[in-house]
C-alpha cells in the first residue's frame, strides 16, 4: 500500500516537471542558438557554391575562448548541410597530438560506404564499427557509425581516403563536409598536410565544406612547415561574448519556449552575472530554472536564490584552470588580474612590470600559458583570460 501511494506521488511529480531547457555542459547545443548569424551564414554561403558551383569554398575556422559555443556551431552547421544538401558529416576531435589524420582517415572511409549505400563493416579488413564517431546523415537517413581503423594500408592515407570519398559524393551528386575540433591540439605538420591535400585538389572542384574550430592559439601555431595558403586565407571567425540584445535572447528565450518566462528584472539580475559568456548564461538559466520549480514564471527572487549556485559553478571552473597553473604561472597570473582590475588591457609588458621584472624574464611563462590555453593574446599583444571573469575570481582571492 505504501509502494503504491509512493509511486503515484513519484508518477504525479514526473508529470508536473517541465525539463529544464539549459544545457550547461560540453558539446550540448543549446536550445535557442544565438549571436551566431555570421558564421552560419558563412557556412550556408560555402555549401552553396560547393553543391552549385562546384568550387571547394575557402575553410571556415572558428576561434575563441572555451565556452563561446564553438562545438555546438560545427554542430549547427553539420544539421544545415543535412537539412538543406542531405551531405554527410565526418567530425573528428583533434585532441591527441598525432592521431587527427588516422581518425580523420577512417571516418572519411566509413563516409565513402555510407555514400555508395553500404552496411558499415561489410567489407573484409575495412575499418569495423567499435570506437570513435561518425556522425552522418546522406541522402535523407541519418546515422552514427563508430568506427575503428583496422589494417592501415597506403590507399588508408588521408591523401587517399578523402579522394576515394569525394570520387564517390561527385558520383552521387552529394557532398560531404567534414568538421574538426580542438584543431590547436593537433601537430603543426598534421595541419600543414590537411590543409596542404585539400589545397592540391582545389582544382577538381570537390564539393567539400570544411570547418574547424580551436583556442585562439591557434594563430600562435608554429612548426616546421609554413601552413598551406588555403589555411591562411581561410574565413576566419572570432567567438566571443555575446552582446547584450543576442545575450539577452540566449538567456531568456528557452526559458519562454519552456512556457516558464523570465521577468525583465530576473532576466536582468541574471545577466549582470553572466558577462554574456554563452557557458555562464547556461549555468545562470539552468539554476535560476531549478528554483522556480513550481511557479508559472522565473521572477527576480528566484534569480537571486540562484545566484550562490551560479558563483560556485563558475568558481569551480575558474579554479580547475588555477590549479592547473605553476606557482610562478599563477604569479603571472595574479599579475594580469591586477592589471585588468585597474581597467587596462593587459599585455606581456604591462604584466611584466606589474610583477616588477624584465617582460624577458617571465616570456615564458606567458608562453606556457598560451600553450596550455589558460590565456590567449590577440593582435596587438592584449593577453586575455579563456575563460571569462577569471580575472575577477583571482582578484577576490586576495581580498
Amino acid at each position: 500500500m505504501l509502494a503504491f501511494v509512493g509511486g503515484g506521488g513519484q508518477a504525479a511529480g514526473m508529470a508536473d516537471r517541465k525539463e529544464n531547457p539549459y544545457r550547461p555542459g560540453f558539446n550540448q547545443p543549446p536550445v535557442v542558438f544565438a549571436g551566431r548569424s555570421d558564421v552560419l551564414d558563412g557556412a550556408a554561403e560555402a555549401l552553396e557554391i560547393a553543391a552549385y558551383d562546384g568550387r571547394t569554398p575557402r575553410p571556415l575556422i572558428l576561434v575563441g575562448p572555451r565556452g563561446v559555443g564553438k562545438t555546438a556551431t560545427l554542430g549547427e552547421i553539420a544539421e544545415l548541410a543535412a537539412e538543406r544538401h542531405a551531405w554527410p558529416t565526418v567530425h573528428v576531435e583533434a585532441k591527441v597530438a598525432g592521431r587527427m589524420l588516422p581518425e580523420l582517415s577512417a571516418r572519411l572511409r566509413a563516409a565513402d560506404r555510407l555514400l555508395s549505400g553500404e552496411a558499415p563493416g561489410e567489407r573484409p579488413r575495412r575499418p569495423r564499427v567499435t570506437g570513435g564517431k561518425l556522425e552522418a546523415r546522406a541522402f535523407g537517413v541519418g546515422a552514427e557509425l563508430q568506427i575503428e581503423a583496422q589494417d592501415r594500408r597506403a590507399d588508408d592515407s588521408l591523401a587517399g581516403a578523402l579522394t576515394a570519398t569525394m570520387s564517390t559524393a561527385l558520383r552521387r551528386r552529394a557532398g560531404l563536409v567534414v568538421t574538426i575540433d580542438e584543431l590547436h591540439s593537433a601537430e603543426p605538420d598534421e595541419i600543414a598536410e590537411l590543409f596542404g591535400t585539400i589545397q592540391e585538389n582545389v582544382p577538381t572542384g570537390w564539393p567539400l565544406v570544411v570547418a574547424v574550430a580551436a583556442l585562439p592559439t591557434l594563430r600562435e601555431s608554429r612548426g616546421r612547415r609554413r601552413p598551406p595558403t588555403y589555411l591562411e586565407r581561410a574565413e576566419w571567425h572570432d567567438l566571443d561574448t555575446l552582446p547584450p540584445d543576442e545575450a539577452r535572447e540566449a538567456l531568456g528565450g528557452p526559458a519562454a519556449q519552456s512556457g516558464r518566462p523570465m521577468s525583465p528584472e530576473a532576466l536582468e539580475l541574471l545577466l549582470g552575472h553572466t558577462g554574456g559568456y554563452p557557458y555562464a548564461i547556461q549555468v545562470a538559466g539552468h539554476f535560476a530554472w531549478r528554483a522556480s520549480h513550481g511557479s508559472r514564471t522565473i521572477e527576480a527572487r528566484h534569480a537571486r536564490d540562484a545566484v550562490p549556485r551560479i558563483e560556485a559553478d563558475l568558481a569551480h571552473l575558474f579554479r580547475s584552470r588555477w590549479d592547473d597553473a605553476s606557482p610562478k604561472e599563477q604569479d603571472y597570473l595574479r599579475a594580469m588580474a591586477a592589471v585588468d582590475g585597474k581597467g587596462e588591457v593587459p599585455k606581456g609588458g604591462s604584466v611584466a612590470a606589474e610583477l616588477g621584472v624584465p617582460v624577458t624574464s617571465v616570456s615564458y611563462l606567458r608562453a606556457r600559458l598560451l600553450r596550455k590555453g589558460t590565456i590567449y593574446r590577440q593582435a596587438g599583444g592584449a593577453l586575455h583570460f579563456i575563460t571569462p571573469g577569471m580575472g575577477a575570481w583571482i582578484r577576490s582571492l586576495e581580498e
